[in-house]
Parts: structure tokens; sequence; C-alpha cells
């Protein structure tokens, strides 16, 4: 990371990187230590940058230096820039407009429905979606970006050699032909913990604003929110149950003025996004034509599942023909029936 701080100096002075590779010295006048000048002369006696290069481009990974035109310039108004990129995938995903999705890992089924949700509502927009591939909230993103056909942008704490978290593993394959993934950690580096914190600006620095669907009191997606309003971006919540501890980071965000989100229609007003009719007027459209037996059991349901035996309990009128009315709303679209007889709005 202290590359980083070393990049436009070392850059400047020499003309090119092939000067500095080439140079045993450091140019007077740049305040650079000398511990580690001398580990920089050592690692290199180790390394072939054209046959590294070549191993990288074997495997589909691309990579892109801060001066290249490719960067995006987004992420040179963050602080500490980073000096180059490791990407797999559509790298022209690098310089479209985005809105970072994150949350919690240990995510509830309500707070992945509205994360796939709004991803994909956002996606229809043509924005790209900006997460991090952990499980739980960054996974549900992804998800709901693919499933619009959308575009995706993730990106690791670690190389792209080493995603993480396994169970990630087929999102990651995905992403890398459909999306991009990208990390600022050379290919082989390991998942470190601190790793994490730090490319949290990365995601808050490629996107227009950063929303946060479940998040506890002390929570990663906090610091990236926090990073967001340094570099002027928009902050936006989902509410959820005050009694779930996955609320109180997002309550307490609304709290301090982040922007409520009901709708995903919330964040592209905010943002200034034209809204296509036809897409947010599908749901209305929807519920206009179904009967007053399907809106009554419509609305006993929510994004949280619930189990079939709840909705019998709701009385003899109610669980007349309710198999065949949960049916039709299934193919209307309105929900989704999970396994173990558990039901969910869509």
């Amino acid at each position: 990371m202290r590359f980083n701080k070393y990049f436009w100096p070392l850059l400047e002075s020499f003309g090119s990187w092939e000067e500095v590779w080439q140079s045993a010295h450091i140019p007077s006048g740049l305040c650079i230590p000398q511990d580690w000048w001398a580990e920089f002369q050592v690692k290199k006696k180790l390394l072939d940058p054209h046959r590294v290069l070549e191993g990288y481009r074997t495997k589909g990974i691309n990579v892109v230096l801060r001066n290249d035109p490719l960067f995006p310039a987004c992420l040179l108004q963050v602080m500490n820039i980073p000096c180059i990129l490791y990407c797999c995938g559509d790298i022209s995903l690098l310089s479209q407009k985005s809105l970072a999705i994150v949350g919690a890992r240990k995510a509830t089924a309500y707070g992945l429905q509205q994360a796939r949700t709004i991803a994909r509502r956002i996606a229809q927009e043509g924005l790209a979606i900006v997460s991090g591939l952990a499980r739980g909230i960054d996974a549900a993103a992804h998800e709901g970006a693919l499933a619009a056909d959308g575009a995706t942008v993730a990106v690791l704490g670690s190389g792209l050699n080493r995603p993480y978290p396994r169970e990630t593993l087929p999102l990651f394959k995905r992403i890398c032909e459909d999306g991009l993934v990208i990390s600022e950690y050379p290919p082989d580096t390991s998942p470190l913990r601190t790793n994490f914190p730090i490319r949290n600006r990365i995601i808050s620095g490629l996107s227009l604003g950063v929303c946060v669907v479940e998040a506890q009191a002390k929570s990663g997606s906090l610091i990236t929110c926090d990073l967001a309003l340094e570099q002027g971006k928009d902050v936006f919540a989902v509410p959820g149950p005050v009694t779930s501890p996955n609320s109180i980071g997002t309550l307490r965000l609304i709290q301090s003025g982040a922007k409520l989100v009901i709708y995903p229609e919330d964040i592209l007003e905010e943002l200034g996004i034209a809204v296509k009719d036809s897409l947010f007027k599908n749901l209305e459209d929807k519920t206009k034509r179904i009967s007053e037996k399907e809106k009554q059991v419509l609305n006993a349901l929510s994004w949280e599942p619930l189990h079939m035996d709840k909705l019998l309990l709701k009385g003899v009128e109610f669980r007349k023909g309710l198999y065949e009315t949960l049916l039709r709303l299934e193919c209307h679209g309105l929900i989704k029936q999970l396994p173990g007889k558990y039901y969910v709005r869509v």
C-alpha cells in the first residue's frame, strides 16, 4: 500500500516504468525511504515483468495502472489512490455509472430480498451494481444485477487467484464472465482481515452513492458509508424492524441524515436518473389485475418468509381456496414459494 504514495513521484522522476525498473538508485529530491527502495531492489531481481504479465493474460487478468486511460477518473478523487487495478472481465465497466450496495454478511431473508430487488431495479436503469462479493447482502446485490442482465462490479479484499469467501466462487466466476472483478492486490494475495476495510474506499469511490441494506451497530458497511461521505457521495439506507440487530446500523444512518429507501425509485430520483415508466408501473399494473381475495392474501405476506400454517390460522374465510390463490399470485410474479411451504413477496 505504501507504493500508492510513491507512484507519481517515481513516474514523474524517471519518465517511465521501464526506467524505474532498471534504476538502482533513488534520484535526489525524492522522499522515498531507503528501506523501501532496498526491498524493491531485492524483489525485482526475482521477477521477470514480461513473464509475469504474460501469466496474467493467460488467466484472463488485465492490469490497469493509475496513469492508464482506462483507469477510472472517479478513483483519482479518493484518499490513497490505488496505483494498480487487477481486472477480470469487462474493463469498460470501470467507467460506467454505478451504485454500491453493501450490508450484513449474516443477512435475513428480508435483507437478501431487498438487496436483490434494489440491485435488479437499479441495473434495469443502466447503472452498474458495485459490491464486495462477501456472503449475504453483497452476494445478493450482485445476483440481483445479473438477474436483470445488468452490469455488476465486485471489488475483492484478496487477489483474483484467491477469491473469498469460497462459497461465492460460482458467483465470482459468473461475474468474471458477465461483469467485472477487480482488486488492487496482486493475484496471489491471501484474504487478510486488514485488506477488506481498505478496499472499501474503492467500492464507494467507483459509485455515485452507497446503499446499505442491513448493518449491525458495528459493521464494515458503515466504514464504506463514512468513506462515501468523505468523497461527497450520497448514502442511502433501507429500514428494517427495530427489533432486529441487523437494523440498528441502517436506522442509525437514517437518524444521521442518510436517505431512507422504501423503493428503488427513491435512489434513482435522488441520483437524478430518469425512470422508465413502464418498469415503474409494472408492479402497480399487476396488482390492479388481481382479485380482492388475491389482494387479501398478498397483503398478509411480506418480504420476510411466512409459513403456510400462519396463513391457515387467519380464519375459515381466509382458508377457502388459499392454495389456488397462492398459485395465482405466484403466476402473476407477485409472490414466491420457498422450500418448506414458506411464502414471500417479490
